[in-house]
């Protein structure tokens, strides 16, 4: 479960098949993906509480605004704000083609909060047809300091899990409303 809460900190690190990593410098991590789903609804996936609900988080909060914030439990029994609550604040959006942001409070028990401080994340949407869309993830800001490198490397799997979420929520489903 920890994994998954790491995810939604949206500091990316994908292996997972269908996914490939593109060649970056040590301070940043860039992976992309193709999703069979359009780009409103990949968009949508990432940018409204229904859309992360069903991938993401089973709680979740947000305000698309610059400066606004995005809230999510993973704990179905948990409430937003509690201690296990995580915070991203949007730095900056392209509707449907670019989405940045930072983690701004962290779980309880989060391991890596110093290295995550120093972070941030941007997401770029792209249209390849009216049924595919290429997502490109940037985590950015990491260092060679030992719990940045571990944070990096413990991303490697809870992001993998948490992308093929997204695309099973979906390929093959109907637009999200």
């Amino acid at each position: 479960m920890l994994r998954n809460i790491l995810f939604v900190l949206f500091l990316t690190y994908i292996s997972a098949p269908g996914q490939k990593p593109v060649e970056q410098d040590e301070s940043m991590l860039v992976y992309e993906t193709i999703i069979d789903a359009n780009v409103d609804d990949v968009w949508k996936a990432f940018t409204t509480r229904e859309g992360l609900e069903s991938w993401m988080a089973p709680k979740v909060e947000i305000d698309l605004a610059i400066g606004g914030k995005i809230k999510s439990n993973y704990n179905p029994e948990g409430e937003i704000d509690d201690a296990s609550t995580i915070e991203n604040t949007i730095l900056s959006y392209d509707p449907k083609r670019m989405l940045s942001m930072k983690a701004t409070r962290f779980p309880e028990g989060f391991p890596f909060i110093e290295a995550a401080k120093k972070t941030w994340s941007v997401f770029y949407f792209s249209e390849i047809s009216p049924a595919k869309t290429k997502l490109v993830l940037v985590g950015l800001g990491y260092s060679d300091d030992n719990q940045s490198k571990k944070m990096k490397e413990f991303f490697a799997i809870g992001n993998a899990e948490l992308i093929e979420k997204l695309r099973a929520s979906l390929e093959g489903r109907q637009r999200i409303d």
